[in-house]
């Protein structure tokens, strides 16, 4: 990739400002490519024989903006290469599929990402792939799943929208002990709160719709790690087809360069609205890694110590409390997804995890009167003043 110059930046909001822009005709930003294809040359036809996938012929191989997206990446993730996809599960499928076959096995917890359960349990099935879903907060549990034939330990660095923190250092070492891969989706904490490469991890993976786009405007999902693993994803991309285009990638650079800036102040906004809904009668419990009452409070504090915009709480009177709840807001929106500068809130069992069936919404901690809220750029005093009036309303 160009722009390697840029990895020689110290400091992480330098790295998010100007790794891997492309200054093409002199321009501050990285242009917009709307093209599909690219000119035919000797040197073009070379790379691309050499597997060299950021060779620009055709955009659904590569393109200027994806590329300059995947160094960005790479920077900020502190890894060698990364590639670019057009949706987060795209990433994760084509990552997962990159690297497992009909017979192999994958150790996972019950309480991933919706999306990757349905993946797990529903999709790999059928190529003969199983998994054992097992709690990640317990590192002898999932060393106790491992198989003869497990390839792969799939953590995620704070679970969706429970939010235990993984303890990474101890998958790590206990996926190098039995020689496996071990993936992380590091999408609620972002590069600016955690960086998994640097703890031992092989590959992470992000939903770029999330803190790194940062806007609600775009769909995108992404893998960093080593030369030699992105390598063996990238064939698998061509196959699959899960590519990016050029002015979905220009969005995404431009939310990059500002998530040193974004996070700080959606994590301390989070922070303290998760102390003042822990001292609130109608709330029966608060995950949030800062609060000293959460069960991964340690390891929070080693793993990812600036913390998270994401806040999830139980509301008491159930789901139907949970919802008037929700239904009482004025500021914070009720929408799916996360990680925008806008406040968003949403009732998992009718949304992100309507698809699980109940009793492993339950057992994984989604008992009902669960909220999950993604924590804005807003004034904090205006946030929970529109928490307080709605929580009136129950």
């Amino acid at each position: 990739m160009s722009g390697d110059k840029n990895h020689d930046l110290k400091g992480f909001g330098s790295r998010a400002v100007h790794s891997g822009t492309n200054h093409i005709g002199d321009a501050v930003n990285t242009p917009i490519f709307q093209s599909s294809t690219y000119k035919l040359t000797d040197e073009r036809y070379a790379g691309w024989a050499e597997g060299a996938q950021h060779t620009l012929l055709y955009a659904r191989l590569s393109s200027v903006n994806s590329d300059a997206v995947a160094q960005k990446l790479t920077a900020l993730e502190g890894g060698e290469d990364a590639e670019v996809f057009a949706s987060g599960m795209a990433a994760i499928s084509t990552t997962l599929m990159s690297f497992l076959s009909s017979g192999d096995h994958i150790v996972a917890s019950p309480d991933v990402y919706g999306g990757t359960y349905g993946l797990l349990t529903e999709e790999l099935p059928r190529f003969g792939i199983e998994t054992t879903m097992t709690d990640m907060r317990d590192p002898a549990a999932y060393e106790a799943a491992i198989q003869p034939n497990t390839k792969i330990l799939y953590i995620e660095t704070l679970t969706n929208p429970v939010l235990k923190v993984c303890d990474i250092p101890a998958m790590v070492e206990i996926a190098k002990r039995h020689n496996l891969l071990c993936i992380i989706d590091n999408t609620f904490a972002s590069p600016w709160a955690c960086q998994p490469l640097s703890m031992g991890v092989d590959l992470v993976i992000h939903s770029t719709t999330k803190y790194l786009g940062g806007h609600s405007d775009i769909i995108g999902g992404a893998v960093v790690g080593s030369k030699e693993l992105i390598a063996e994803i990238f064939p698998r991309k061509v196959h699959f087809g899960g590519s990016p285009d050029p002015h979905n990638c220009y969005l995404l650079e431009r939310g990059m360069r500002t998530l040193h800036v974004r996070m700080p102040v959606l994590s301390n906004n989070a922070s303290i609205l998760a102390q003042r809904l822990e001292s609130h009668p109608l709330i029966e419990k608060v995950n949030h890694p800062s609060l000293h009452s959460h069960e991964d409070y340690e390891v929070a504090k080693r793993v990812m110590p600036k913390g998270t915009g994401m806040v999830a709480f139980v509301v008491k009177g159930g789901d139907v409390a949970a919802l008037k709840f929700m239904r009482g807001l004025n500021i914070i929106y009720e929408a799916t997804s996360l990680g925008g500068v806008e406040s968003l809130i949403e009732c998992p069992f009718n949304s992100s995890h309507m698809m699980i069936p109940e009793e492993v919404r339950h057992a994984a901690g989604l008992v009902p009167g669960f909220v999950r809220m993604s924590i804005g750029i807003e004034d904090v005093e205006d946030l929970w003043a529109d928490i307080e009036s709605a929580l009136s309303k129950v």
